[in-house]
């Protein structure tokens, strides 16, 4: 994610999208421009789903949304979110301040609500190691701590109350149903309504744009690191098996025909692997070359984003046999 100049809303105004769900879009000082929280409202309940980044115009534009459908901060019964990105979960302390309501989330996504400090100082050790196997030159090593101040401006310390599981029907939901959909994140849960097969799929599946399959640190430090885009790929083929008749998301425009969408985006991956095999005809090299290779204009200016998207499908590439990891001194080298 990087900064934009503005943060004024393109349309702050909420829609009703689906019988008793509210789109609400809130502005965001990302490239991936405004997020959508949703309203549902179900047998005199009010549930809140993400909340937007701790910023003063999301702030104002929650209650200025709120206010149109002749609602407050204050009639929110319940907090559900649906991955523990900065845009999505930033100002939750400063709306459950009002609400004085529970929070429900997936159990990873803990200790990045909390800001959890032992947990972060792993995450960013973590990373400067994963960036240095990589390659990457220790000059660049600061973009580790550059996301650290990213996350501690936009977002709040806060805490979930009760954890989310999969197939576990919502509190106060009854027609709800908790789908575990890891791969945008490890943390990522999307919501599913049998009776009308709606979903809000968080950044699950987002129309305009494939959603990146970020590398997290494992929770267990001892544990290797998750393969975030074989796990994406999973979660993906999960949903295309699923009845919906529409996908709501965390940026954008709903969606009508996800399978098809999920068939364009698990061919793309596998698009994306061949130009890697491509570059290794040349010789071996490390995720920071075949990034550059990859994302000429963009390695350098999203550096986290672009690493995440190589490693990705180095990971896939691995698990299926096509290359091979060669460690030299502490940096990884991939060869056919």
């Amino acid at each position: 994610m990087s900064a934009k100049s503005s943060q004024t809303p393109s349309n702050a105004t909420p829609t009703q999208v689906a019988n008793g769900v509210y789109q609400l879009p809130l502005p965001t000082p990302f490239a991936v421009g405004d997020v959508n929280v949703y309203i549902i409202m179900d047998n005199d309940h009010m549930t809140l789903v993400d909340v937007g980044p701790y910023t003063e115009e999301a702030w104002l534009a929650l209650n200025q949304g709120l206010q149109v459908i002749g609602k407050k901060l204050e009639d929110v019964d319940q907090i559900i979110l649906t991955h523990h990105h900065v845009d999505h979960i930033g100002q939750l302390e400063r709306v459950k301040q009002v609400t004085q309501t529970a929070v429900y989330a997936h159990p990873l996504a803990a200790p990045y609500v909390e800001l959890n400090e032992s947990f972060m100082q792993f995450h960013d050790q973590f990373f400067t190691r994963l960036y240095r196997e990589c390659g990457m030159q220790e000059e660049l090593l600061d973009v580790v701590k550059r996301y650290r101040g990213m996350m501690n401006k936009f977002q709040q310390k806060s805490s979930v109350d009760y954890w989310l599981e999969h197939e576990q029907v919502l509190p106060h939901l009854p027609d709800w149903q908790v789908i575990y959909t890891p791969g945008h994140s490890q943390s990522h849960l999307s919501l599913y309504r049998l009776a009308d097969q709606v979903m809000i799929a968080g950044d699950h599946l987002i129309a305009h744009v494939s959603s990146n399959a970020f590398i997290e640190p494992p929770r267990d430090q001892s544990s290797t690191r998750p393969l975030t885009l074989v796990q994406y790929r999973t979660s993906l083929e999960m949903v295309a098996a699923m009845d919906v008749k529409m996908v709501f998301s965390g940026h954008g425009e709903p969606i009508l025909n996800h399978r098809k969408l999920i068939m364009e985006r698990l061919q793309k991956t596998w698009d994306r692997t061949a130009d890697i095999r491509r570059y290794l005809h040349d010789g071996p090299k490390t995720a920071f070359e075949l990034a550059a290779l990859l994302f000429p204009k963009l390695y350098l200016k999203e550096l986290p984003l672009v690493i995440s998207e190589t490693l990705g499908h180095i990971d896939l590439l691995v698990t299926v046999g096509q290359i091979k990891v060669d460690n030299r001194e502490g940096v990884l080298y991939y060869q056919l």
